[in-house]
């Protein structure tokens, strides 16, 4: 009888004290509200932040955009910096870019998987497209916009020559410096 009671004891007991543990624990949480009381009893109405509202119904809409597999603009940075000279001077100039694509999700991620994988063939295409350029022309808006879209059309167009759908929708400038 004594050696059964230790058995039970050993095997016994380190699962009641978890248990009763774990149920102490439960116990000492209270919801906020209760959750299987009336909606129709709520006694305070909390009315809405207008400006928080504006921000979270954005929020809602990319949330309800990418549960139901709709098109949306996601942006994959470029992972290399790309430097290179302002030719017939001793100035540098580097930039690095963002790249946008517009479809769903899951083919998003494909397409900058694509980009990953050629992105050492296409590094030299894009400085490519920079080299020439004086220093005003890269400094002021208006040659940063050709860039952009220059850098757009190519990484389009070299996707196509190399077999794949162009999915460029737009590219962004998101660092530029000259030294």
């Amino acid at each position: 009888m004594a050696r059964k009671l230790k058995i039970g004891l050993l095997y016994g007991l380190p699962g009641t004290i978890v248990l009763s543990a774990f149920f102490a624990g439960h116990m000492s949480i209270s919801p906020e509200a209760d959750r299987l009381a009336d909606p129709s009893d709520a006694t305070a109405v909390i009315e809405p932040v207008e400006d928080v509202e504006a921000e979270s119904s954005d929020a809602a809409a990319g949330a309800a955009a990418a549960m139901l597999g709709l098109p949306q603009y996601q942006y994959f940075p470029y992972r290399t910096t790309l430097v290179g000279n302002i030719e017939g001077t001793n100035q540098l100039f580097s930039f690095e870019i963002a790249v946008a694509v517009y479809d769903k999700k899951i083919y998003a991620n494909s397409s900058m998987d694509v980009l990953a994988e050629l992105e050492l063939q296409l590094t030299p295409l894009i400085l490519d497209q920079a080299l020439g350029m004086n220093a005003d022309v890269l400094l002021s808006k208006n040659g940063r916009e050709t860039l952009k879209v220059q850098i757009k059309d190519m990484l389009n167009e070299t996707l196509q020559k190399w077999g794949h759908s162009p999915f460029v929708h737009a590219v962004e400038i998101t660092s530029f410096v000259v030294t």
